[in-house]
């Protein structure tokens, strides 16, 4: 059951939601005119994702915040350019206008005067569409006669007449764009859906950088504030935490710092980069990430036995993991009804990303034939998933890695990432080719428009073509050759001593 969330209301006869919240009783006590409340309709109803409902409230609960703050000041100088364009938003959004809805429109850009009175006709094309401003904005005369005797504008003045503008406007590529504006058409441009899980992972980083840096304009004016900003968010993160790492900083940043560069025509992009020779930011020294180790034939032969006579989801994952440097996170991804082939004459999972078909890179989606432990895998792999997607994403590595070491070793090479490197070497013992080594284990070599790999992106897999499942799956055979034993004979493994 969803928590119930405060100011939320719904509309008996639409079931559209609504934010309402009443305004402070001092205001209304000074200013009997006002509403007892405010409203905005959310444009969302019964059955919407629960992410995009609370953006829609918070985006609400920021107007009210504003609505406030207009009330109790009218100098402009007290608000931000950000709160401006809200402003301006919300007034077009009010009377249900548009940027460039009156925009004029030359006879000129028409071949012909029929057309362009046939545009009229239509309802395309509307003569004196200034006209239409003013009567959108009755306000405007004031606003102007005050402008020419040079008084001093209130906000809500300016407000109204960039709002005035703005209808009369073509929409222009903004050169001077708020962060949150960036980040908004940051996600658009790049088909972002923040309900997704990787959608949503970006925008809570995004959320968890904003209050360090608050929102700022961009523009190429702007270039020394927003490297100010961003140095407050790494300087509060490293008081948070002394440790803290530069690939860590980096990771969390990446995606802000790519929503600021996507603006366009900023020339100091460059600037914004975490490392290098230009020293723009005070960021710890990056450190070489531990590697891990290659598993030789004895580790691997105690291993395989421990997953195999000790089954349960978590040494199902580890066990998957061996059969090709498999990630928890891509294990994670899997569906148990679209993307595991484990009854088939050559078992083999393929690895799409899921349903936002995510991979870490685009060499990553892969087929992988299993040879070890089949019966353990069918049987526990459809509980592993559901305990990855049950906890934290971070969790199950942390889990898995525990238990490696228990068994293997306390060294910090000992992790979930060394059957990367142990599949590797195996494979080039069995001299497998690099067209399959890329098809199994996503690689960035081979072949990438090779046969083997379109089948992975085909809802059939390799339905239509076994014979090129079949080499992958003899291949993989001869890559685990020696550990692919009889499982009778598995309490006949010598136990490691560490």
């Amino acid at each position: 059951m969803k928590p119930k969330i405060r100011y939320l209301k719904q509309r008996k006869e639409s079931g559209e939601y609504r934010y309402c919240r009443d305004l402070p009783t001092k205001l209304r006590e000074t200013f009997p005119e006002l509403p007892q409340q405010f409203s905005k309709e959310l444009k969302l109803r019964e059955g919407c994702d629960y992410s995009q409902l609370l953006k829609a409230m918070e985006e609400a609960s920021r107007l009210y915040d504003l609505r406030i703050k207009m009330i109790s000041n009218s100098d402009p100088e007290a608000f931000t350019e950000s709160e401006l364009k809200m402003a301006v938003e919300e007034v077009l959004s009010r009377r249900k206008l548009t940027k460039g809805q009156f925009v004029h429109v030359p006879e000129s850009q028409y071949k012909t005067s029929e057309q362009f009175y046939a545009a009229v006709d239509a309802g395309e094309v509307l003569l004196n569409r200034s006209d239409h401003a003013w009567e959108a904005f009755p306000e405007i005369d004031d606003i102007i006669d005050d402008a020419k005797r040079s008084k001093k504008l209130t906000f809500k003045q300016e407000v109204l007449g960039d709002a005035w503008k703005a209808v009369q406007e073509l929409p222009k590529v903004k050169q001077r764009q708020t962060m949150r504006e960036a980040w908004n058409k940051y996600l658009a441009d790049n088909n972002i859906d923040v309900t997704s899980n990787s959608g949503k992972k970006k925008q809570q980083k995004f959320d968890r950088i904003l209050p360090h840096t608050g929102d700022f304009v961009i523009s190429n004016e702007t270039r020394d504030d927003v490297q100010d900003r961003i140095q407050r968010y790494i300087t509060g993160k490293r008081e948070q935490n002394p440790k803290i790492k530069a690939q860590s900083l980096k990771r969390e940043l990446a995606e802000f710092i790519a929503a600021i560069k996507h603006v366009p025509r900023i020339d100091w992009g460059d600037r914004l980069r975490l490392t290098g020779k230009q020293n723009n930011f005070q960021i710890p020294i990056e450190t070489a990430p531990i590697q891990g180790k290659s598993l030789n034939d004895d580790e691997l032969r105690l291993f395989f036995h421990t997953c195999i006579t000790k089954a349960d989801a978590m040494w199902t994952a580890l066990l998957l993991a061996a059969h090709a440097g498999v990630s928890s996170i891509e294990i994670r991804r899997l569906r148990a009804d679209k993307d595991l082939y484990l009854d088939a004459k050559y078992p083999h999972i393929i690895f799409r990303g899921g349903d936002e078909g995510i991979a870490k890179t685009d060499a990553r989606p892969r087929v992988v034939p299993i040879v070890l432990g089949l019966e353990v895998i069918k049987k526990w792999l459809p509980q592993t998933i559901k305990w990855m997607n049950s906890v934290n994403q971070n969790t199950p590595s942390a889990t898995l890695n525990k238990r490696l070491r228990t068994l293997l070793g306390q060294e910090p090479t000992i992790k979930m990432h060394m059957f990367r490197h142990t599949w590797l070497r195996l494979a080039r013992r069995a001299r497998i080719s690099e067209d399959n080594k890329h098809a199994i284990a996503g690689w960035e070599h081979g072949d990438k428009n090779n046969t083997v790999m379109e089948r992975v992106y085909d809802t059939q897999g390799y339905k239509d073509d076994p014979e090129l499942l079949r080499q992958l799956h003899e291949d993989q055979q001869e890559i685990f050759s020696r550990f692919i034993v009889d499982q009778a004979a598995v309490e006949n493994v010598v136990e490691l001593k560490r």
